[in-house]
């Protein structure tokens, strides 16, 4: 029997390049928190320049038409902090300090059908309570909130986002400085798809989640559930989870409805199920029809990964990466 002896010939080049990728993922890591921040002012500026160039081609200079255009959003987020922040921030405490009594007057309601919140919740947690312990601090709220707080990566990501918008053709220039001319049609291409992707995703997801929050306050007010603003923030916030984050935010409304009787959670269960045809039938096709169009399986996985990379910045990056790479691959299957 013949040994045949396999030998692998590494070129210089091979090394070369494998040494180049791998200096490119240690470059990405150690970096991390410098490239999210200019993927963040880069979707910023993606989402606000339609109204920038708006107003530009209604004879307005293009950086006061950016200086206005901050101005609003400043406005907007003054006026959302000022009026909601505080009565939320009243209401979850009030949540927290009443999880005991919640708990007890749900196993209580549930008791006949020989089930408890423990059932469902596990010991580990302490039942319910627990878990909303869990939400409330470890959860969304508090990550968007903690976010917020860090105002120098906020103020880093506005000053960025305005010399990008300042220079309405940067991105285009950079190409045409640094790719060969072959690649730049493409790369041009691929860049103008992937902005105005960015653009609409921003804008439809905001109003999106603005609207379901509007709708579900309301509503919760006017069936008297307690916490009605928490409820309605946590079910806006969570609609940048497709299909599973209306469904916990239902069900989360329910169980504190369920406190007061089981006729309201009925009530609140079959709201947000109409709420949630709603948004699939009416308001997604019309809001968002010409946004991302990532498959929703695809965003859950994309957003369990940033999370666990990232954290809460790895969550709300996940989409427009993954929205950018499915650019960048449908033009290279394109050809």
């Amino acid at each position: 029997m013949n040994d045949k002896k396999v030998v692998i010939d590494f070129s210089p080049r091979t090394v070369i390049w494998a040494v180049l990728v791998v200096l490119a993922i240690w470059f990405v890591y150690v970096s991390k928190e410098i490239l999210i921040i200019l993927f963040l002012s880069y979707i910023f500026a993606a989402a606000i320049n339609p109204l920038v160039n708006r107003l530009e081609k209604k004879k307005i200079p293009r950086p006061l038409g950016i200086f206005s255009v901050y101005l609003l959003v400043a406005g907007f987020l003054a006026l959302f902090f000022w009026l909601v922040i505080p009565p939320a921030i009243d209401e979850s405490n009030k949540l927290i300090q009443n999880s005991d009594k919640i708990i007890e007057g749900v196993d209580e309601l549930i008791e006949p059908l020989g089930i408890s919140t423990a059932d469902f919740f596990g010991d580990e947690t302490e039942g319910f309570n627990g878990a909303l312990k869990d939400i409330n601090y470890g959860g969304i709220l508090s990550g968007a909130a903690g976010f917020l707080t860090n105002i120098f990566s906020l103020l880093v990501v506005f000053v960025i986002g305005f010399y990008l918008l300042l220079q309405r053709n940067g991105v285009e220039r950079a190409i045409s400085h640094y790719l060969p001319a072959k690649y730049q049609k493409n790369a041009l291409l691929v860049s103008n798809k992937i902005a105005s992707k960015m653009s609409r995703w921003v804008r439809g997801q905001i109003l999106l989640a603005f609207i379901i929050f509007i709708i579900n306050y309301i509503a919760l007010t006017i069936l008297g559930v307690e916490y009605a603003l928490v409820l309605a923030i946590i079910s806006g916030f969570l609609e940048l989870l497709p299909i599973i984050g209306p469904i916990i935010a239902g069900v989360l409304a329910a169980l504190v409805a369920l406190t007061v009787s089981p006729l309201l959670a009925l009530i609140v269960a079959v709201w947000y199920i109409l709420v949630q045809q709603l948004e699939n039938h009416l308001l997604v096709p019309q809001i968002m029809k010409k946004a991302v169009g990532v498959n929703p399986i695809v965003t859950i996985v994309a957003m369990l990964i940033g999370g666990k990379i990232l954290g809460i910045m790895g969550v709300i990056i996940a989409v427009p990466v993954v929205a950018s790479i499915t650019v960048v691959y449908q033009e290279i299957i394109d050809g």
